[in-house]
């Protein structure tokens, strides 16, 4: 990026108020992926930052963690009520040609069918399988095996005993990851996680991913998703998922 971090300009943005920090690091072209919509134009996405400074007047900002093209921010209100953002960065030139925002929010209401309908889930029609993971770390290799194998027994491995979770409608230790993620196997029968990116950076590592399912009455969605986990001894510790 240019001579400012992203979390510097998260921090001019949100924290200093200072818009004209988000004018020299995105092109004038930059496109923005949010709420299964797109939007065009650095002229589009900046309208979109005032917005957050209209609706997080008066709240506290964080950068909980944050690289080159991933960040994770969260703005807690004065009530004690949270919003916890993921920012995908895609680089050009040293400048931001797009980014993808993935919002957990106790006051939104979520959407799963914003995207188009799958054939790639239908018997015969190319179903992915539950083949071992390329191109990933161990660790993304581990989830894929809970995820995708549907091994609920693997959690133990991946996760510190002490491992604290949080996802869209819930969070705890292990119990909880277990009892979350066994409602979504019962809830769709037929789903896969593909996932699309993966960035390491000090002891935390993050996730991009897309979620083909199949409901139990047929009815086929496909839900971004993003996971950021930090890690110790070379288990999850934390782990914060947000699906759009």
């Amino acid at each position: 990026m240019t001579s400012m971090t992203l979390k510097e300009m998260f921090t001019e943005l949100y924290v200093n108020e200072n818009v004209s920090a988000f004018e020299d690091l995105y092109l004038h072209r930059a496109i923005r992926r949010w709420r299964g919509e797109l939007l065009f134009g650095r002229d589009t996405i900046r309208q979109h930052v005032l917005a957050d400074l209209a609706q997080f007047s008066g709240w506290r900002f964080e950068v909980n963690a944050s690289t080159e093209e991933f960040a994770d921010v969260a703005w807690m209100s004065p009530d004690g009520s949270s919003v916890r953002r993921h920012y995908w960065i895609k680089l050009e030139n040293g400048r931001i040609a797009s980014d993808a925002i993935l919002t957990r929010s106790p006051h939104q209401e979520r959407l799963h069918q914003h995207h188009s309908l799958l054939g790639e889930l239908d018997s015969g029609k190319g179903q992915t399988g539950p083949a071992e993971l390329s191109g990933f770390s161990a660790t993304a290799e581990n989830l894929h095996k809970i995820w995708n194998c549907r091994s609920i027994s693997s959690i133990a491995n991946v996760y510190h005993s002490e491992a604290h979770w949080s996802g869209p409608d819930s969070e705890g230790g292990h119990q909880e990851l277990k009892a979350w993620w066994l409602q979504q196997f019962l809830a769709f029968p037929q789903s896969h996680i593909t996932f699309e990116r993966e960035i390491a950076f000090g002891n935390y590592l993050a996730l991009q991913w897309q979620w083909a399912r199949i409901d139990k009455n047929g009815h086929r969605d496909r839900v971004a998703g993003s996971t950021c986990l930090r890690l110790e001894g070379g288990k999850v510790i934390e782990e914060a998922l947000l699906t759009d």
